[in-house]
């Protein structure tokens, strides 16, 4: 085999036929105080809730524009709740005290609704684009250039600068690391280009300024045959410590192994939100756990955030890639190098691949301002 081909080989990834695809666009108006002027009239102080009408004015405006495209899952937040898509075969919307969950099947599920609290004054305006179809990735560039048309609609609609109006693009590609083993025939290929390049190749420019990450979260669910792989000593104060060393070690060193030098293990019960920022930081909030990463640092190391006197259902294994995980044909090897590491963690915990699942959630984002 050629060494040019050899190379090919080592930026493509298969992945199983059985992936799961989802796409959404996150749109983040701050509720400044310049805007609050300009919508006076619509603030009714002294009032139970005087940001009601403000906010059913900015709905109906937001769901107009999108009637006019051809969007049909859209949601509008305005009670500065974290919002977070996955998949799901089950159409389910639910909200906890700091977040909003949406789960769908893009093929099948629509939705559109708002949610708000009109006693109080929200941080920003968030606006939810969940993409459908039969073709998420393939359809990812069209997608996108229709959501900003919409947010370009409901700016002049609303009399809003919407170059203050911050778009951030998710696309998630959600597959068990042990489908062929159970089963599932066929697979997919792919080099993980950045959305930049699969844009562009789309003729869709974005802005120089747009930042990007690159990350995988791994859902290691922690059943009865992982538990008995340590003696837990129900006395003790931190009676599963040696069961998250266990899996921390193994996870870590197999990461290192394959050339992973940034990451997470978070086995706390909290939800890990993922963002890019100039700063590496690990911020606990209510329920959420921040975990901010600066892509051009090469070797931020691993976090473990776990409560050793507390079993979790599951324990998150998190990959974030660098810019040294970019070549020029994408990210394709540094997710090869994530299936290697996962197969070799595996292997030191006994998997039975028949039988149990590594869910394997991969997540490319980018983030940026429309320009003029």
């Amino acid at each position: 085999m050629s060494v040019s081909r050899t190379r090919n080989l080592q930026h493509k990834v298969y992945i199983p036929s059985s992936a799961r695809e989802n796409q959404y666009l996150m749109a983040k108006l701050p509720l400044t105080d310049e805007l609050l002027e300009n919508f006076d009239s619509l603030i009714a102080n002294g009032t139970e809730k005087p940001y009601d009408a403000l906010y059913q004015h900015l709905s109906d405006t937001f769901f107009s524009a999108a009637d006019n495209s051809t969007i049909e899952s859209v949601q509008f937040i305005a009670n500065d709740k974290f919002p977070r898509v996955r998949y799901s075969p089950e159409k389910l919307t639910a909200q906890t005290k700091q977040q909003v969950l949406f789960l769908y099947d893009p093929k099948f599920h629509t939705s559109r609704n708002s949610f708000v609290n009109g006693a109080n004054k929200a941080k920003k305006i968030t606006l939810i684009f969940l993409a459908n179809g039969d073709d998420i990735r393939v359809e990812s560039a069209k997608f996108h250039s229709e959501v900003k048309g919409v947010l370009e609609e409901f700016a002049k609609q609303a009399k809003l600068d919407v170059t203050k109006i911050r778009i951030c693009d998710h696309q998630h590609l959600t597959y068990d690391l042990f489908a062929k083993n159970k089963g599932v025939e066929g697979s997919q290929s792919h080099k993980f280009r950045s959305m930049t390049d699969r844009y562009l190749a789309d003729k869709l420019q974005l802005p120089e300024s747009a930042d990007a990450l690159t990350y995988a979260v791994v859902d290691l669910p922690l059943n009865r045959r992982i538990r008995s792989l340590v003696t837990i000593d129900d006395k003790a104060s931190d009676k599963y410590i040696e069961l998250y060393n266990l899996i921390a070690d193994a996870f870590i060193s197999s990461a290192k192994q394959h050339n992973l030098h940034n990451g997470a293990v978070i086995a706390n019960g909290l939800v890990p939100i993922v963002r890019r920022g100039e700063d590496e930081n690990v911020i606990t909030d209510g329920e959420l756990l921040m975990l901010g990463y600066n892509p051009k640092h090469s070797s931020g190391g691993y976090t473990c955030k776990w409560d050793a006197n507390k079993l979790v259902d599951s324990i998150q294994l998190i990959f974030v890639a660098t810019e040294q995980d970019k070549t020029s044909y994408g990210y394709g090897k540094f997710v090869n190098q994530i299936q290697q590491a996962l197969s070799s963690f595996a292997k030191q915990l006994d998997y039975i691949a028949e039988k149990e699942e590594l869910i394997l959630r991969l997540h490319q984002h980018i983030g940026f301002y429309p320009e003029k």
